[in-house]
């Protein structure tokens, strides 16, 4: 007598946790030059223990950085902005600010590696405005569980919300929604715990995507300003654990 296969594979559990974000809050403010610096103020080289820790390794998966530059205005003025990744410009823009207000650069890096050199290159309109912070966290996007099968089954995800900096004078604006995608098609965001019937972890996007840095923002920045928080930023939804079963067949419905 033959044995017969399951249809599903055994429950899993994939936790992934992530590492408390660098944070720097400099002793003494730093004054904006009034020109692009030709060596950009802050720089961080993305190492394996900055990366997100997964209960078990996926098929696939990409990294975001989330990249924070905050100061303060005097007088009212403008600030810019440039990313870089390994020397090269990522994107540039500017934001003006109110007198005494604070700003917070938030830089997203899509698709970052192990040896990337991610740098924020900062200046003023203004000889009186300075930078004084900078922080760094990963997330992780697109992510695929498994090659075969790639239909999931009760796929649930829960959810926190990333980064928590807390030096300086912190405050989150909000949180982004999260985008879970159906055989690359997105669904409705969420922003609370859910469980999905069937899912399947299509090629491009896998079974979700983070909201800045990915579905939106991916290599590009924000400012937001404030009268009283530096750091003000919004946070992303992120998983922090996926239970699911893959159907064996690995078949689209």
């Amino acid at each position: 007598m033959g044995r017969v296969t399951p249809l599903y594979t055994s429950r899993k559990v994939l936790y992934i946790t992530y590492r408390t974000p660098l944070e720097t809050l400099l002793e003494t403010p730093e004054t904006l030059p009034t020109s692009e610096p030709d060596t950009p103020q802050i720089s961080y080289t993305v190492t394996e223990d900055l990366l997100p820790t997964l209960s078990m390794q996926p098929y696939s998966k990409k990294w975001v950085a989330c990249l924070y530059g905050a100061g303060r205005f005097t007088t009212a003025g403008t600030v810019y902005w440039r990313m870089k990744r390994n020397g090269a410009s990522v994107a540039s823009s500017s934001k003006s600010v109110s007198a005494n207000y604070y700003y917070t650069v938030c830089a997203h890096f899509h698709n970052v590696n192990v040896g990337d050199v991610l740098e924020l290159a900062l200046w003023s309109s203004v000889s009186d405005s300075n930078w004084d912070y900078k922080a760094l966290q990963i997330q992780v996007t697109r992510l695929i569980p498994f090659n075969k099968p790639r239909l999931f089954y009760k796929c649930s995800f829960s959810l926190s919300s990333q980064p928590v900096l807390t030096l300086g004078n912190p405050s989150a604006a909000g949180t982004a929604s999260f985008y879970p995608y159906h055989d690359d098609k997105v669904l409705p965001s969420i922003t609370t715990d859910t469980t999905y019937t069937f899912l399947y972890a299509g090629s491009t996007y896998g079974l979700f995507r983070i909201g800045r840095g990915d579905y939106s923002l991916a290599n590009n920045a924000d400012v937001s300003t404030h009268s009283s928080y530096r750091p003000y930023y919004l946070r992303n939804l992120v998983p922090a654990q996926i239970i699911f079963r893959g159907l064996r067949d690995g078949g689209q419905l």
